[in-house]
């Protein structure tokens, strides 16, 4: 029920081109670092005037604050449990709490991207067999100065790439190298440049195995537009989540406004924003995927 609403939402920001409304939703998003995608969205759509949104459990834990009687409780969706239930700033009792209290207390890192997080990212991404390279001068000849990253797919070999510009040699240009890697990592996640499976051996309760993965279904036939604002939008999320602000509203605008973006799946963004975070952080996330695939296949097997 929920991800339809959370779809039917974004298909609605698509068809209304508003620059404003995507501004805001931006916004709103990137100050939830530790929520969801998914629930920050659905969080919005309930309550768009929403300043900051927290549970009862984390607003008396971290501010010993609690909703007021006549609070209106916003539902979210939480692991392990069907519904969870979050209030806003304004529906809590207490002192008035600073701007920066509340930032303060869920981004992880504030004031820049650490290189290891780059190296981190670039190396699991090799593990899945996409290949990350910056590019020579002859870039320059082919894409231009306007193109700072593209991520391809070679159907005869099956090779997927990335390749950024010739610039980002220059440590100078880490944060802005970081936020294209991300985008062009966006792209082979989600489908853009079809489908990526791996074979992935686990252990699982003493038992050593192996299970194939789908790291990411085949969207390829996603338009140019529609694949652009994914992309961005992963990037934008996973750098809300480091604190630090990523100007990509005037890009996302265009393509939505301009050229007519088409389809968001914001709930197949928000998985691989998780999942390409997890990457930065050295976390092979697929091999929790194996493990869970296996439990599924055991417990399918006991039933029958």
């Amino acid at each position: 029920m929920f991800a339809r609403e959370v779809q039917d939402f974004f298909d609605q920001l698509l068809a209304l081109k508003s620059s404003e409304k995507i501004e805001e939703y931006l916004d709103f998003c990137a100050r939830m670092p530790n929520h969801s995608t998914f629930n920050s969205t659905l969080v919005f759509i309930q309550k768009p005037s929403c300043f900051y949104y927290a549970t009862k459990a984390q607003w008396k834990k971290h501010f010993n604050r609690e909703p007021k009687p006549s609070a209106r409780p916003l539902l979210i969706l939480f692991p392990f449990a069907p519904v969870e239930f979050v209030y806003d700033l304004e529906d809590i009792a207490g002192k008035p709490l600073a701007e920066k209290d509340l930032i303060h207390w869920w981004v992880e890192e504030s004031g820049g991207i650490l290189r290891e997080r780059m190296e981190s990212l670039i190396w699991l991404c090799e593990k899945l067999g996409i290949r990350f390279s910056i590019a020579s001068t002859d870039y320059l000849r082919e894409k231009g100065n306007m193109t700072f990253g593209v991520a391809t797919h070679k159907m005869d070999s099956n090779e997927h790439t990335i390749k950024l510009h010739p610039r980002y040699k220059d440590p100078a240009f880490l944060q802005e190298a970081f936020g294209v890697l991300i985008h062009e990592v966006a792209h082979h996640l989600l489908g853009h440049c079809g489908a990526i499976h791996k074979t992935v051996r686990f252990r699982r309760k003493d038992v050593d195995g192996f299970e194939d993965v789908v790291i990411a279904k085949d969207a390829s036939d996603t338009d140019r537009p529609s694949g652009e604002v994914e992309a961005e939008l992963t990037a934008y999320f996973v750098f809300s989540k480091y604190g630090v602000a990523k100007k990509s509203a005037p890009y996302l605008a265009g393509w939505i406004t301009k050229q007519s973006a088409k389809l968001v799946r914001i709930a197949e963004v928000g998985k691989v924003v998780d999942n390409i975070y997890k990457m930065a952080d050295g976390e092979r996330w697929w091999i929790e995927k194996a493990r869970r695939a296996h439990k599924d296949a055991m417990d399918k097997a006991i039933r029958f």
